[in-house]
Protein backbone atom coordinates (compact mmCIF):
# COMPACT_ATOMS: atom_id res chain seq x y z
CA UNK A 1 0.00 0.00 0.00
CA UNK A 2 2.91 2.60 0.99
CA UNK A 3 4.15 1.64 -2.63
CA UNK A 4 0.71 2.49 -4.42
CA UNK A 5 0.85 5.89 -2.38
CA UNK A 6 4.05 6.58 -2.76
CA UNK A 7 3.92 6.27 -6.82
CA UNK A 8 0.32 7.90 -6.93
CA UNK A 9 1.80 10.77 -5.46
CA UNK A 10 4.93 11.27 -7.16
CA UNK A 11 2.73 10.56 -10.47
CA UNK A 12 0.77 13.58 -9.15
CA UNK A 13 3.18 16.29 -8.47
CA UNK A 14 4.65 15.03 -12.13
CA UNK A 15 1.50 16.25 -13.36
CA UNK A 16 1.24 19.30 -11.75
CA UNK A 17 4.74 20.72 -12.87
CA UNK A 18 4.56 23.06 -15.74
CA UNK A 19 5.33 21.61 -19.23
CA UNK A 20 7.76 23.86 -21.06
CA UNK A 21 6.96 24.46 -24.74
CA UNK A 22 10.72 25.55 -25.15
CA UNK A 23 12.91 24.28 -28.14
CA UNK A 24 16.34 23.36 -27.13
CA UNK A 25 18.70 24.63 -29.98
CA UNK A 26 22.13 23.61 -30.62
CA UNK A 27 25.09 25.64 -30.94
CA UNK A 28 26.10 24.43 -34.30
CA UNK A 29 22.21 25.73 -35.16
CA UNK A 30 22.62 29.07 -33.45
CA UNK A 31 26.23 29.78 -35.06
CA UNK A 32 24.64 28.76 -38.26
CA UNK A 33 21.81 31.13 -37.67
CA UNK A 34 23.88 33.88 -36.44
CA UNK A 35 25.81 33.91 -39.60
CA UNK A 36 23.08 34.21 -42.25
CA UNK A 37 21.60 36.83 -40.65
CA UNK A 38 18.57 34.67 -39.30
CA UNK A 39 19.74 35.13 -36.07
CA UNK A 40 16.50 34.90 -32.95
CA UNK A 41 16.90 37.67 -30.81
CA UNK A 42 19.49 36.09 -27.66
CA UNK A 43 18.74 36.97 -24.10
CA UNK A 44 21.37 36.26 -21.85
CA UNK A 45 19.40 35.17 -18.69
CA UNK A 46 22.63 35.38 -16.51
CA UNK A 47 23.92 38.23 -13.92
CA UNK A 48 25.09 41.30 -15.25
CA UNK A 49 29.15 40.79 -13.45
CA UNK A 50 28.58 37.12 -15.95
CA UNK A 51 27.82 39.34 -19.00
CA UNK A 52 30.37 41.59 -18.87
CA UNK A 53 32.40 38.76 -18.74
CA UNK A 54 31.57 37.14 -22.09
CA UNK A 55 28.90 36.71 -23.85
CA UNK A 56 27.26 35.16 -27.46
CA UNK A 57 27.80 38.30 -29.73
CA UNK A 58 24.46 40.45 -30.02
CA UNK A 59 22.89 38.85 -26.76
CA UNK A 60 21.12 41.09 -24.68
CA UNK A 61 21.10 41.02 -20.90
CA UNK A 62 17.72 40.57 -19.02
CA UNK A 63 18.47 38.43 -15.38
CA UNK A 64 16.44 35.71 -15.00
CA UNK A 65 14.85 37.33 -11.73
CA UNK A 66 13.85 40.45 -13.93
CA UNK A 67 12.35 38.62 -17.08
CA UNK A 68 8.54 39.51 -15.81
CA UNK A 69 9.53 43.41 -15.80
CA UNK A 70 10.45 43.38 -19.44
CA UNK A 71 7.46 40.93 -20.59
CA UNK A 72 5.68 44.42 -22.13
CA UNK A 73 8.76 45.70 -23.54
CA UNK A 74 9.55 42.06 -25.65
CA UNK A 75 5.91 42.06 -27.07
CA UNK A 76 7.26 43.09 -30.54
CA UNK A 77 8.63 39.12 -29.98
CA UNK A 78 5.65 37.68 -29.12
CA UNK A 79 5.45 35.52 -31.90
CA UNK A 80 9.41 35.91 -32.73
CA UNK A 81 12.03 33.24 -32.19
CA UNK A 82 13.64 34.08 -28.36
CA UNK A 83 16.81 32.27 -27.65
CA UNK A 84 17.34 32.14 -23.60
CA UNK A 85 20.94 31.18 -22.16
CA UNK A 86 23.05 30.64 -18.56
CA UNK A 87 25.07 28.70 -17.43
CA UNK A 88 23.76 25.59 -16.34
CA UNK A 89 20.01 25.96 -18.12
CA UNK A 90 18.12 26.28 -15.07
CA UNK A 91 17.66 30.12 -14.67
CA UNK A 92 16.63 29.84 -19.19
CA UNK A 93 14.29 27.35 -17.70
CA UNK A 94 13.04 29.49 -15.44
CA UNK A 95 13.37 32.76 -18.09
CA UNK A 96 11.45 30.28 -20.35
CA UNK A 97 8.53 29.95 -18.21
CA UNK A 98 7.74 33.14 -17.43
CA UNK A 99 7.79 34.02 -21.58
CA UNK A 100 5.52 31.38 -22.28
CA UNK A 101 3.10 32.19 -19.04
CA UNK A 102 3.17 35.37 -21.02
CA UNK A 103 1.98 33.90 -24.07
CA UNK A 104 5.14 34.15 -26.41
CA UNK A 105 4.98 31.06 -28.74
CA UNK A 106 9.04 30.41 -29.78
CA UNK A 107 10.94 30.48 -26.81
CA UNK A 108 13.90 28.66 -27.39
CA UNK A 109 17.17 27.18 -24.97
CA UNK A 110 20.42 26.94 -25.74
CA UNK A 111 21.68 23.24 -25.10
CA UNK A 112 25.17 23.41 -23.17
CA UNK A 113 24.09 27.11 -22.30
CA UNK A 114 26.92 29.61 -22.91
CA UNK A 115 29.95 26.66 -21.53
CA UNK A 116 28.69 25.00 -24.40
CA UNK A 117 29.13 27.97 -26.76
CA UNK A 118 32.56 28.60 -25.74
CA UNK A 119 33.51 24.84 -25.86
CA UNK A 120 32.67 24.83 -29.09
CA UNK A 121 35.08 27.18 -29.99
CA UNK A 122 32.62 30.12 -30.51
CA UNK A 123 33.12 33.66 -30.71
CA UNK A 124 32.64 35.14 -27.43
CA UNK A 125 31.87 39.07 -26.75
CA UNK A 126 33.61 40.72 -23.72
Amino acid sequence: MKRFLSATLLSLSLVSLPALAAENVSVEALAAQMSSGKAPLIIDVRTEDDFLAGRIPGARLIPHTEMSNYVDSLSAYKDEPILLYCRTGNRAGQAAAVLEDAGFTKIQVLEGSFPGWESAGQKVQK
